[in-house]
C-alpha cells in the first residue's frame, strides 16, 4: 500500500471511495437517474389517471342506485365511510387506494423537484473522481461492476454519465474565474506554457503613458484604461461598487503621476 494513502486500513473499493467523499464533499458526485425518475412519475401519473376514471364511474353508478344508500355517498361521509357494512366497499376503496397513490405521487414530485434542482459538478471535482478512481490507491480501477463507468475515465473526460449532480459544489465566484480556472490555465500548464508566467515589473498601462508624448492623449487614454478595468470588474468579477471605485482609483493613482510629468521626470 502507498505510503500517501490516507485510508490504509480500508476495503479498496465503495469503502475507500466513501472515505474520499467524507473528507472532499466536493467528491460527492451522484447519479440523478432523471429517465427514471421520470419514468416513476409517468407510472404514478397512469396508474392514478386510470383509478380517477374508475372512481368517476363508480359515483355515477352510486348516486343512480335506487336502493341501499349509495345516493348519499356523495353528499354525507358517513354513510360512505359504513358503505362496506352494507356490502358496498367499492367507492371507499377506490377512494383510500387514490389517496395511499396520491401521497406517493406527490412525495416523488417534491423529491424529482428536489433532485432537478441539484448543481451539476464542476470539472475539477470530477476530474479529481476520475483520477482518484484510477489511481494506485483505488488497485486501480477497483470498481468492476456496471456503475464503474459512471464518473467517466481519465482516458476518456467526457464518458461520464449525463445525469450526475454534486450534492456539494464548490462556490463559484463569477463565470470569469470559474471559466480561467477550468480551462485556460490548465490547459496552459498542460502546455507547458508555466515558464512564461513569471511576474512582469512592467504595467503595461504606464508602457503607453510613457510611449505618449501628448496631454490630451494621456488623459484620454487614463479615462480609457480607468473604464476598462471598471468594466471588468463588474463584468468578470462581479464586484461591488465601492469595491470597484476603490481600485479604479488606485489605479488611476498610479497613472496620474504621468498627467504632469515628462518623460525624464517619470523615468
Amino acid at each position: 500500500m502507498p505510503p500517501t494513502d490516507p485510508f490504509p486500513d480500508l476495503v479498496v473499493g465503495y469503502p475507500k471511495l466513501a472515505a474520499k467523499i467524507g473528507i472532499l464533499p466536493e467528491a460527492g458526485i451522484y447519479r440523478r437517474f432523471s429517465a427514471l425518475n421520470a419514468q416513476n412519475l409517468l407510472y404514478y401519473q397512469a396508474e392514478l389517471t386510470y383509478l380517477e376514471r374508475r372512481l368517476k364511474e363508480q359515483q355515477l353508478r352510486d348516486d343512480h342506485e335506487k336502493q341501499g344508500h349509495g345516493p348519499e355517498y356523495g353528499v354525507d361521509w358517513y354513510w360512505l365511510m359504513h358503505s362496506p357494512e352494507e356490502g358496498d366497499a367499492r367507492q371507499l376503496g377506490l377512494i383510500l387506494k387514490i389517496r395511499d397513490l396520491l401521497k406517493e405521487y406527490n412525495q416523488a414530485l417534491v423529491h424529482q423537484s428536489t433532485v432537478l434542482n441539484y448543481p451539476d459538478p464542476g470539472k475539477w471535482d470530477l476530474h479529481h473522481v476520475q483520477d482518484y478512481l484510477q489511481s494506485p490507491e483505488m488497485g486501480p480501477l477497483a470498481l468492476n461492476g456496471e456503475d464503474a463507468t459512471i464518473w467517466g475515465s481519465v482516458l476518456d473526460r467526457k464518458s461520464h454519465q449525463p445525469d450526475l449532480v454534486a450534492l456539494r459544489p464548490r462556490a463559484k465566484k463569477d463565470a470569469f474565474s470559474m471559466w480561467a480556472a477550468e480551462n485556460t490555465i490548465f490547459n496552459l500548464f498542460k502546455c507547458g506554457c508555466a515558464r512564461f508566467m513569471k511576474p512582469s515589473r512592467v504595467h503595461a498601462s504606464i508602457v503607453v503613458l510613457y510611449c505618449v508624448n501628448s496631454m490630451p492623449a494621456r488623459l484620454g487614454i487614463i479615462a480609457m484604461f480607468n473604464v476598462l478595468v471598471s468594466v471588468c470588474l463588474m463584468g468578470f468579477a462581479n464586484a461591488k461598487r465601492a469595491e470597484v471605485f476603490a481600485v479604479t482609483a488606485a489605479f488611476a493613482a498610479v497613472q496620474v503621476v504621468f498627467v504632469s510629468a515628462d518623460k525624464t521626470t517619470a523615468t
